[in-house]
């Protein structure tokens, strides 16, 4: 607190080593210091008991709001915590220096992130309504700038603001103490309205018996007076109390945009009572097909000749929309045709892809599984996976055609056997979260070519498996040696034909 009042009369901040008016932090670190070293356990002098005897009788008093504040203000403190005795003159607020008719003691929150953990800290103090409302802008601007950003700070900062915007945290006890010694220190200088009023105002803080008697008695003494006082301490009464809530209203606004602006809602299809997704299709529009093999045909007519078969997720690009059952498209691949309507939804297929295969993963894919076999031979191959994801590995031919397809997880060495005689193109891909309903990885993949074919051939009739060379291959990032595996598109390692 910085009162202009105080001026140390009993050494009570000199033995703490403090300027008079130190806040309670400075108070309560300074203490914990020199307690080390002159208590009685470490210290056995006569003068390090008398100096640890001084320091704990001046902490009781400046730990004490009330007391630090009679303290500051009178050079004196009660002799008992709650007792019949009062100060000569009334307390002060702690900011401005000035004697207040409606103090309060109030403690402000702020919060300060550093990334990983966030720190809680207060503003306490007895306060006039002014300088109240100046230290809970201060203390939630600060909590503004510097509390959201850590994960702590997100849950912290909210809480902080909205115990700042209605007035701070007034503790009961405290308040109790403090309305009741003012209006004694009022009653004593024969201001009996204002006693009155900062009575009633007690008796909404008083909850011990001690409280509650002294309410009592001084109602009693001032009972002439029917006078009421104007109470200053409603939240909204404040001038800052639009300037902190105004911010914390646009909060959750603003939340709700960047929510509707990632889930993109004008972006989805909309459900018919069918249970089949269909939306306006309008020229120029970006769909994708959601339906396996949806027929691409020469004219907009049930039989007219199908040009190929579309994948499901494949985007493509409206060019005619004449008929409510039929569209003419462009495919990725530059062929023009016309589709059903109904087997195309909004957007480009890449987010929808992405969605569908993280629910379609299936069950879990042990190490060394065959994903695929088109074919079965007596030929084995060692494969060492030494990487941080897991990865699927094909065997194609000269064609494109997978004849087999291995599951490695993680820094896993396996020998895959039943290969058949021929000669292969290794192509894998790593990342996590395979799926088995995409045949690809929902997260971090990456696809590659190993620069080399294998050749697998029985040399000699009458040689056993166990005779036949184990080749092995090593799995590295694709793209990083000119001499390694080769990056490879995504689209062509899922392709399987």
């Amino acid at each position: 607190m910085n009162s202009t009042l105080s001026q140390d009369p009993k050494g009570y901040y000199a033995i703490l080593g403090l300027a008079p008016g130190a806040d309670l932090a400075a108070i309560k670190a300074a203490y914990r210091a020199r307690a080390k070293k002159v208590h009685p356990d470490r210290n056995p002098t006569e003068a390090a008991r008398l100096e640890f005897q001084r320091l704990v009788e001046a902490y009781r008093v400046l730990q004490d709001v009330l007391r630090r504040a009679e303290y500051d203000a009178t050079g004196v403190h009660p002799l008992t915590e709650d007792g019949d005795d009062y100060p000569s003159s009334p307390f002060a607020c702690s900011r401005c220096g000035k004697v207040t008719a409606q103090p309060r003691y109030v403690i402000f929150h702020r919060v300060k992130s550093y990334l990983v953990w966030a720190r809680w800290s207060h503003d306490e103090g007895i306060f006039c309504r002014d300088c109240a409302d100046v230290a809970a802008a201060k203390a939630s601007t600060q909590t503004w700038a510097w509390g959201w950003w850590s994960p702590m700070g997100l849950v912290l900062t909210p809480l902080a603001l909205f115990r700042n915007l209605f007035g701070g945290t007034k503790p009961r006890h405290q308040n109790a103490r403090l309305l009741i010694r003012q209006a004694r220190a009022f009653l004593d200088l024969e201001e009996t309205d204002l006693a009155r009023g900062l009575t009633e105002q007690a008796a909404r803080f008083a909850r011990l018996s001690v409280h509650k008697r002294q309410v009592t008695v001084l109602r009693q003494a001032t009972q002439e007076s029917s006078r009421r006082l104007r109470g200053r301490w409603a939240p909204w009464k404040g001038a800052v109390f639009a300037a902190q809530g105004l911010p914390l209203a646009a909060l959750p606004v603003a939340l709700g945009l960047l929510g509707f602006g990632l889930t993109r809602p004008w972006d989805q299809p909309v459900a018919s009572s069918a249970g089949i997704t269909v939306q306006a299709a309008l020229v120029g529009d970006i769909r994708h097909v959601a339906v396996a093999d949806l027929k691409l045909r020469q004219a907009p007519l049930e039989g007219a000749p199908v040009l190929t078969l579309l994948d499901r997720f494949t985007t493509v690009q409206i060019l005619d929309s004449p008929d409510p059952e039929w569209a003419q498209v462009r495919t990725p691949s530059g062929v023009i045709g016309w589709v059903s309507r109904r087997g195309l939804y909004a957007g480009a297929g890449t987010r929808h892809k992405q969605d569908w295969c993280e629910a379609n993963k299936g069950a879990k894919t042990e190490p060394g599984e065959v994903l695929m076999r088109r074919a079965s031979g007596e030929h084995r191959l060692m494969i060492h996976n030494e990487g941080r994801f897991d990865a699927v590995v094909k065997l194609k031919t000269a064609s494109g055609t997978t004849v087999l397809s291995y599951f490695i997880p993680a820094a896993y060495h396996l020998a895959v056997g039943s290969i058949p005689e021929g000669t292969y193109r290794m192509e894998f891909a790593t990342g996590n979260g395979y799926s088995r309903g995409c045949g690809l990885f929902t997260k971090n993949m990456e696809a590659g070519l190993l620069p080399f074919t294998l050749t697998f051939r029985t040399l000699a009739a009458t040689r056993t498996s166990s005779m036949m060379t184990l080749p092995e291959i090593t799995l590295a990032p694709p793209g990083k040696d000119a001499n390694g595996p080769q990056n490879l598109d995504i689209d062509r390692f899922v392709e399987d034909d």
